[in-house]
C-alpha cells in the first residue's frame, strides 16, 4: 500500500500477518522523501506499531515541532540534534539525570530513530519552520557508502495528509484484527 506520492513524501507499507495474537501488527515498510527510500522495506515482518506510535505522536503533536534553531541550515540542525541526544561523550561529567534533563527539550524532534526494525540503521529528526514547512532529516548508519545526511522540506499539509492516511489503515486493520480475535 502507498500513501502519498513517491517523489514527495510518501508512506510504503505492507501488512504482514502473523499467526500469533500477542504481537502488534507487522510488515514491512519505508518512508520516500523525494523519491529516496528511508528505511529498508525489504526488511520483512517488522513491527509496524512503533512507526505507527511514533507518526501518530508527531500529528497530534504538530505544532510542538515549530522551532527556530538559529543555525545556517538543516545539516547543522542535524548535526546539532544528534549531538544533544546521541552523541555522549566519556568526558561528560554530567550525572545522567543532568543529561537526561539536557536532552528532554529536544526529544520531540526526534523523528524514526529507533521506530522499528525497518529503521534500524537510520537515524532521523524532524520540524517545522517559521513558514509552516516540515523539515524531515535522515543519516542511513553504519554504511559508509551511503551514509550522507538527506535534508527534506515539505508542506505541512502533504506531511499530515499522508501520514493521516497511514494512520487509518493502520488502525482499520488492527482493528480487524482485534475485532476477529475478540468476537
Amino acid at each position: 500500500m502507498m500513501f502519498g506520492n513517491r517523489n514527495i513524501y510518501a508512506i510504503e507499507v505492507y501488512h504482514q500477518p502473523l499467526d500469533s495474537s500477542t504481537f502488534f501488527m507487522c510488515g514491512k515498510m519505508c518512508i520516500y522523501l523525494y523519491a529516496k527510500p528511508f528505511g529498508d522495506i525489504d526488511n520483512e515482518y517488522c513491527h509496524l506499531y512503533p512507526a505507527y506510535d511514533t507518526l501518530k505522536n508527531k500529528i497530534s503533536n504538530l505544532l510542538e515541532l515549530k522551532y527556530d534553531f538559529n543555525l545556517n541550515n538543516d545539516f547543522d540542525i542535524f548535526n546539532f540534534l544528534d549531538d544533544k541526544l546521541y552523541n555522549l561523550h566519556e568526558e561528560d561529567e554530567r550525572t545522567y539525570e543532568q543529561i537526561c534533563n539536557d536532552m528532554n527539550p529536544y526529544l520531540k524532534f526526534d523523528f524514526m530513530t529507533n521506530a522499528g526494525e525497518t529503521f534500524d540503521r537510520t537515524k532521523s529528526f524532524i520540524y517545522m519552520s517559521k513558514n509552516k514547512k516540515i523539515h524531515i532529516m535522515y543519516q542511513n548508519i553504519g554504511d559508509s557508502e551511503n551514509d550522507e545526511i538527506i535534508c527534506n522540506e515539505l508542506d505541512k499539509d502533504i506531511f499530515e495528509n499522508t501520514t493521516r492516511g497511514f494512520l487509518k489503515w493502520y488502525e482499520e486493520i488492527e482493528n480487524g484484527k482485534n475485532s476477529q480475535l475478540n468476537p
